[in-house]
This record gives structure tokens, sequence and C-alpha cells, in this order.
């Protein structure tokens, strides 16, 4: 009974979707269908992998899962970044279609999909980040990197765009979820891991997993030391990660997640362009004079359960609770502490609707963040004269539904509905004028879906949709640094309406993964810098659009032809990643239909690799990106292409014992890796990150 009230549920939802969507604009319909095999890149280099537990599945469960959603979705393995330093999410995301990752210092990187917060200075927006199912972004929305550990990653989802709705989100983004190892999954009991190179970087990192009967448990310890290539970039950071399970039964188990992380980083600001390509490895004046930094602590406990019900139903509860503080020495010092709290829960189900396959998801999230804020003088990075006090409250509450109805064995109908209510509260008091000031904003949407998914072969899918994305700005976007202090500025949220289609799949030697999407916004929230100390402000730009192909294809070049020649069981693969994006304002009474600044039209990155039964492989590798995309929305000035080369290898000494090596930008290239976006550009202006310069990794990793 339970099973088909669900569905029912789902089913209306996606009766209610089908029509908010003829209101929104006329679609055709889509197309797509489910694979049961491994469909993404990054699963070529993979063997057979450990599986996972009731409230943890394994990688291989995640493929299976993710190959019934009709859209742009890709698991990336941590084995195509086993024999690197990973160091960022711009290491982990380099083969990943469709999501652009770059870094500005450190572990803070550019990260966007589908152009999504691509404007943004610093941080996150438009993308739900969660960590093992669990929402790790605060209640506004924004998102922080820093909570993120590399270093302890089982494998990681990614859904672009609309197809983020399986675990809630409708942002033109998506959501990201990192899933972390458990003592099912874990590589070994022990492992330790000791990596060092350029620019003074050591970092360490031990595991440790066991299981206990029905109780099992999972704890890493990660440390990172590195003066960074630039000056004033000096990172310290340590990290804890653990989990605790324990099954009930058969049919009920719970896990508790901890997760703690203490990060210390020096800022070295932007630079000119003259000055980032005549002496790059320098920091801006600003950034020395203020002793700019980034600092930050934060606790964070969760709880996943997880029921087995009748036939293949699934039901996860759980709620989090974290505390953050960060000291922020920039144009002024910012010392805030936020408590994050939330709830969820999520059903899923396969089975059979009116004698037709079925499959159903139906869930629901609540989470509410309370951020105290005291903005003081810059002191040469210590806290001066008191000039301004706030409170920050943000609540949102999210349902959602989607349903995969088989009309025939290998076509389904896809449909589903978000509904969104969120509340944004800002206290102020200004020190010097004595100004006491309350502002408030609500949102409210309901963004609906429509697909097909085309089983067209065992591995091979077509699928297309169109899904509407509705975005509430987030606290930084409403408090903007004007004059003296942090005044609310109030935004209307970011809608869009996104189509999108394309295929995945592996046939012999050649595996693919290519989408073209068109997304229609209506008042983006989009960003620009005032200075280079301060926070970027945030405009509504009235229509702009946003589209592009993302694409991946790896060719096993060993069985394609050269099968005599290599030794048996060796491997050749030569891996591709490419990305086209062309975001631009639509009849805007300023810029007209300029290009908006951040885009990167062109972005393209292969590796080929050699893999050895000998337990050893090498991969040379290109990042390509020829035309670095406008700084300025005037559309005045642009950042520069550039080529950069790198290695990368590891060999199995003996059974448990690895090396590795990972060597970047070899020809020591000097480039533009990053900007702050601007309304008009003048060479004054400090807008540029410099790229890193020749670096050199090594590696050990035992496990026993």
């Amino acid at each position: 009974m339970h099973a088909f009230f669900s569905r029912g549920l789902a089913t209306a939802a996606a009766l209610i979707c089908t029509s908010a969507l003829a209101e929104d604009a006329s679609a055709p319909a889509a197309t797509k269908a489910p694979v049961k095999e491994p469909l993404t890149m990054d699963r070529i280099v993979v063997t057979a992998k450990k599986t996972g537990t009731l409230t943890a599945p394994g990688i291989d469960e995640a493929i299976q899962q993710l190959s019934r959603v009709p859209g742009a979705v890709t698991v990336v393995d941590p084995d195509s970044f086993k024999d690197k330093y990973t160091a960022n999410l711009e290491d982990a995301f380099a083969f990943t279609p469709g999501v652009f990752a770059t870094k500005r210092y450190g572990q803070e990187v550019r990260l966007s999909i589908r152009g999504a917060g691509l404007s943004r200075s610093y941080h996150l927006r438009s993308i739900e980040l969660l960590s093992n199912g669990v929402p790790l972004n605060l209640a506004d929305g924004s998102g922080d990197f820093q909570e993120v550990d590399p270093a302890t990653v089982q494998h990681i989802e990614v859904y672009r765009g609309g197809d983020g709705l399986q675990y809630g989100a409708a942002s033109l983004g998506g959501a990201i979820n990192i899933v972390s190892p458990t003592a099912y999954t874990a590589q070994a009991e022990n492992l330790l891991r000791i990596e060092g190179g350029s620019f003074g970087t050591v970092r360490g990192h031990g595991e440790v997993a066991r299981i206990l009967g029905d109780t099992d448990f999972f704890a890493s310890l990660t440390g990172l030391t590195s003066e960074g290539w630039r000056d004033h970039s000096k990172e310290k950071t340590a990290r804890i990660s653990a989990n605790v399970g324990h099954k009930f039964n058969t049919d009920v188990e719970t896990r508790f997640y901890l997760n703690a992380n203490s990060v210390d980083q020096e800022l070295p600001g932007t630079l000119t362009y003259s000055k980032a390509q005549s002496d790059p490895e320098s920091a801006s004046a600003s950034a020395l004079s203020g002793n700019q930094q980034r600092n930050t602590r934060t606790l964070r406990f969760a709880n996943k359960t997880s029921f087995a019900l009748d036939g293949d139903a699934k039901l996860d509860i759980g709620a989090y609770a974290g505390y953050y503080h960060l000291f922020h020495p920039i144009y002024q010092v910012l010392d805030q502490g936020a408590t994050n709290l939330g709830a969820f829960t999520r059903y899923t189900d396969e089975g059979e609707l009116f004698g037709h396959r079925d499959v159903v998801t139906v869930g629901a999230r609540y989470g509410r963040t309370a951020l105290t804020g005291n903005n003081y003088q810059n002191v040469k990075g210590s806290r001066g004269a008191l000039l301004q006090e706030s409170t920050q409250i943000s609540t949102t509450a999210v349902l959602y539904a989607e349903n995969a109805f088989y009309v025939v064995p290998d076509i389904a109908v896809v449909t589903g509905v978000q509904g969104l209510n969120a509340v944004r509260r800002y206290t102020t008091d200004v020190v010097s004028s004595g100004a006491h000031k309350k502002d408030d904003a609500d949102f409210t949407s309901a963004s609906p879906k429509l697909g097909l998914l085309w089983d067209v072969t065992p591995t091979t899918q077509a699928f297309a949709n169109v899904t509407r994305s509705y975005e509430p700005p987030i606290m930084s976007d409403l408090t903007q640094s004007l004059g003296a202090g942090t005044q609310f500025t109030p935004m209307d949220p970011q809608r869009g309406l996104t189509y999108e289609a394309g295929t995945r799949g592996s046939e012999g030697p050649v595996t693919w993964d290519i989408t073209a999407y068109r997304a229609e916004i209506r008042d983006e929230l989009v960003n620009f810098t005032t200075s280079p100390s301060i926070p970027a402000a945030t405009f509504n730009a009235r229509k702009t659009l946003h589209q592009g192909v993302e694409a991946s294809l790896a060719l096993d070049i060993g069985a394609l032809a050269l099968e005599k020649l290599l030794p048996q069981d060796d491997r050749l693969t030569l891996e591709q990643v490419y990305t086209w994006s062309d975001f631009s304002f639509e009849d805007d009474a300023v810029y007209g239909d300029n290009k908006l600044a951040g885009t990167v039209p062109h972005v393209y990155a292969a590796a080929l690799r050699y893999r050895s039964h000998r337990g050893w492989d090498i991969a040379p590798k290109i990042d390509w990106v020829p035309d670095g995309g406008y700084v300025d929305y005037a559309n005045t000035f642009k950042a520069p292409g550039y080529v950069t080369f790198g290695i990368e290898g590891g060999v199995d000494v003996t059974e448990g014992l690895r090396i590795f090596a990972d060597a970047r930008n070899l020809a020591d290239r000097r480039y533009i890796s990053n900007y702050t976006t601007v309304t008009t550009y003048a060479p004054s202006q400090e807008d540029f990150y410099p790229g890193e310069g020749r670096s050199v990794f090594v590696g050990l990793t035992a496990s026993f």
C-alpha cells in the first residue's frame, strides 16, 4: 500500500509539473532510457569495486542508480586521480564533462556547471553540495569547498542542471554528492599516504576501517602544509572524517558521520594583467598590507538511517548539525560564527504501476542557518575598532518528487516537481551611526521537470528533458558592501527553463557521454567586483542565455588498433573531455547581446594513459583553453588562452605499496587561470589570478 501511495503521489506531481511547464514555455517532449552497465568515462579505468551497505551504497550501486536519470549525470571514481596530488576540486573534476573548476589559490576554486555562479569571486552558489546525500550547503544555498577533503572520497556523483532533482535541487547548476568510504568500501583496513613536492608542500593522510559484527567504523586524518606558489599564500589544514554504522537487522541500518576541519589560508590577492604576466608569484599590495587571510573552523555531525521496505523500496531519514567559524581579514576583518541545522527524508522504489515498470523518488528537506557576524577595521590582519554587527537567518524547506514510468520496456517518461520555500532575515547595527535595521525576504516556487529516457541497447542510452530552475538569492547577494558597511539589497530570484538532450554509453572500445543544453534565464544573479579587497556586488540581469555542449570520449586504443602489439591485459586509453559554453545577455538595456563576463568558450583536456598488467601506468596530459573569455561585461578585454602539459603515473612496488608522481605545467607557461569579473575593464584594475608555474609532486600509498 505504501508503495502504491508513493507512486500515486509522484504521478500526481508529474501531472502538475506538465501543466506548469506549459505555463513557463512551450517545449517539445524529450527522450531517454535506463542502463545496467557503467556508462561514464571515469569508469573505463576501474576494476571491480566493493559492495556498499544500506546507508552507504558502493560505486557500482551508484552507477546503477544514476543510469535511471534522464539527463547529464556522471560518477567520478577516485581511481581517475589516485596518481595525482589532489589538493582541491579542480584536480578531482579534471576529466568530468560539464564541470568547470579552476584554482584561485589553495583549495579555493571557481566551480561552475553550465555557467551557474560563474561570475562569483569567492565560494559557491547555484550548485547543491552534499556529503553522503546530506546537504553541505548552508540553508541559503551558499557552499564552502573547505569542508571537502579530496583525500577521503569513495566516489563523486555529479547531477548537472535539472538532474539534481534526485536530491531536491532545482538550480541551474544541479547537485554534487561526495560519498565517503565506509569499512565496507575502504581500500584496506589500514592505509597511509604521504605526498610532497613543489612550493614546500607536504600532506599526510591515514585511514583505519573495521567491521566488528553488525557494527563498522571508518576514520581518516589528513594534515597539509604548503608555502604556496605565490607570495602570501601559505596554507595549513587539518581534517578528521569518520563514520560509524550499525545493522539492526538486514532491513534497518543507521550511520553517524563526523567531520572536523581547520583551515588557515593566506590570501595572495589579484594582480593587474601586466603584473600577472611579469611577476606572477607576487602578492597584491592590499593583500600584504592587510595581511589578508581566510581561516575557518568547522565541526559537523550527521545521521542517516535507512529502511529496506517491501520489494526494492527504501526509506532514508536523517538530520545534521554543524558549527562554522570564519576569521577573514580582507577590506575589513570579518569575524563570523554560524550554526547549521537540518533534517531530510528520501523514499525510493522500483516496481510496477498499472503493469508497467515504475521508478519513484520522493523526498523532503529542511535547513536553518543562523549566522552572527562582526565587522572590524583591518589592522594588518588583526581586529581594530568594531564597525558593524549583524545577524543573518536563513531557512529553506524543499519537497520533491520524480517518477520514471516505462511506457514500453526500454522507454520511460520521467516527470517531477520541486516545491521550495525560502526565508532570509537580516539585522544590522552600525556602530558609528547607531543605526539599527531589520530586513527580510521570502521566496516560494514550484519547479517542474519532464523528460524521456530510452535504453537503446543494454549499454547505450539516449535522453532529453526540460526543467524549470528557481534560485533565491543567497545572503551574500542580499547583503552587499556599500560605503563603510554592509547593507541589505533586495534582489529577485533567478528563474530559468533548460532544454537538454544527449546520449551516453559504450560500444566495444568506445565510451562516451555527450549532452547539449540551452537555458533561457530571467533575472540571473550576476556578480562583478568593485574592489579587489571587497566581495563582489550582485545585480539581476533581466534576460540571459546559457547554451553549450558537455562531452567526454574515451577510446581503448589497444583494443581498437594495437591489440596484437600490446602485452596481454595491457591497456592504452585516450581519455578526452570537451566543454563548449556560450553565455550572453539578451537585449539588455546596458550590455545588449554581449557575452557574460567569465565565460570560457572552449575547454579541452586529454590524457593518453598506458596501464600495464605488471602494475604500473603512465599518462601524459594536455589542458587547452583557446580563449580565456571576456573579463568585463562591456566586452572590451579578453583573458588570453593557454596550453599546459603534464604527466602522471605510478607503480605497484609490491602488494599494498604504490609510488606515484604528478608533474604539471612542464613548460612553465605563464598564463591566467582565473579572474574576477568587472563591468568595464581598465589596465589599472587588479582582476587576475596567475596560473601556477611548473610543479612536481611525488607520493607513496601503503595499505595493509
